[in-house]
C-alpha cells in the first residue's frame, strides 16, 4: 500500500496511487470524493505523464493517526505540499475539482514555488464574490452521497442527487457516467460527520491572493453544472491573470465524467502548452 507518513499539525498518512510517467500532474477530488473519481482522467493522462492521486485528509485510505477533526483549505493546501516534497516532485501540474478547485487555489497562493499550472474544475472564488452554491443542490448531493454510500436505491434522496450533479440529459444519454459516479461513492464511503466537517472547515476564499498568481491557470467549467453554477467559473478565470475559461458541452457538476473525452483532451493540451520549467 503506497502511503506517505508526513507531519502537518500532527500525523498523517497520506494513501496514494500512480501511474504512468514524466512531468508529475496530481489530482485532487472534491466534498464527498475519493481517489477513484479520477478513474476515466488518470490512465489517459498517465499516457503521457506521471499522475499521482491523494485521498484528502478524512477521505478514503488516508490516515489520520490522531484527528483533530480541523478541515481547513490551509491544511489541505498544506497536505498536498507534504506530498510533493515527500515524493521530490519539485513543481507540478494541479487539477482539482468542486471543493478541491478549493484547495488547489490555497495552494496556488502559498506553495507558488512547487505550481507548475494550476487547473480548477467546477469551482468557484468564493462564496462572496459569484453565484452562492445552489444549497438545495449541495443538501441533494449530501443524503444522495449517504443513500447511495449504504448501497440504498431510489427515493427522493437519489433524484436530488442525480439532477444536482449531471446534465438533464445524461442519465438517459450517459448513463454509464452515472452508474461510474455511484461506484465511486460506493469504494470509500465518508461517514456524514466528514463530510460535515469539511462544509464548516472556512470558506476557502483567496479572492484577494488570486491576482497574484502567476501560473498558467485553466478553468473549467460544465455548461449545466447545477450545484456551482458556470459563471463561477468565468469570475474565477477573471480573477486570475491570463487563466483559459473552458466550458465543456453536455456536463453538470462531474462533466469530467460525462464527458471524459473532451475534459481529458483539455487538459492534455494545457499540460502541452505549458511544460513545466526549473
Amino acid at each position: 500500500m503506497p502511503y506517505l507518513k508526513a507531519e502537518n499539525r500532527g500525523a498523517i498518512e497520506i494513501y496514494y496511487e500512480e501511474q504512468g510517467s514524466g512531468e508529475p500532474v496530481i489530482l485532487i477530488g472534491g466534498l464527498t470524493s475519493t481517489i477513484e473519481i479520477w478513474g476515466l482522467t488518470a490512465p489517459v493522462l498517465a499516457e503521457r505523464y506521471r499522475v499521482i492521486t491523494p485521498d484528502n485528509r478524512g477521505s478514503g485510505r488516508t490516515r489520520l493517526p490522531d484527528d483533530d477533526g480541523v478541515r481547513s483549505f490551509e491544511r489541505f493546501a498544506d497536505d498536498i505540499r507534504a506530498l510533493v516534497d515527500g515524493l521530490d516532485l519539485g513543481r507540478v501540474h494541479l487539477v482539482g475539482a468542486s471543493l478541491g478547485g478549493l484547495m488547489v487555489q490555497a495552494f496556488a497562493t502559498a506553495h507558488a514555488d512547487a505550481l507548475g499550472t494550476l487547473s480548477i474544475l467546477c469551482s468557484t472564488a468564493g462564496e462572496e464574490h459569484g453565484i452562492p452554491v445552489d444549497r438545495e443542490a449541495l443538501a441533494d448531493l449530501v443524503a444522495g452521497s449517504t443513500q447511495i454510500a449504504a448501497q440504498e436505491q431510489g427515493g427522493h434522496a437519489i433524484d436530488g442527487f442525480t439532477r444536482a450533479i449531471v446534465h438533464p440529459e445524461t442519465p438517459t444519454k450517459r448513463p454509464e457516467a452515472l452508474e461510474f459516479y455511484t461506484e465511486t461513492k460506493q469504494a470509500y464511503p465518508l461517514p456524514p460527520e466528514e463530510i460535515e466537517r469539511r462544509q464548516t472547515g472556512g470558506s476557502g476564499d483567496q479572492w484577494d491572493a488570486l491576482p497574484h498568481v502567476q501560473a498558467p491557470t485553466l478553468v473549467m467549467t460544465g455548461d449545466a453544472d447545477v450545484l456551482v453554477p458556470p459563471e463561477n467559473s468565468r469570475i474565477l478565470a477573471g480573477r486570475i491573470p491570463n487563466a483559459e475559461f473552458r466550458v465543456i458541452e453536455g456536463g453538470g457538476h462531474i462533466f469530467f465524467l460525462e464527458q471524459p473525452a473532451a475534459t481529458n483532451e483539455a487538459l492534455l493540451d494545457f499540460f502541452g502548452r505549458n511544460p513545466l520549467r526549473d
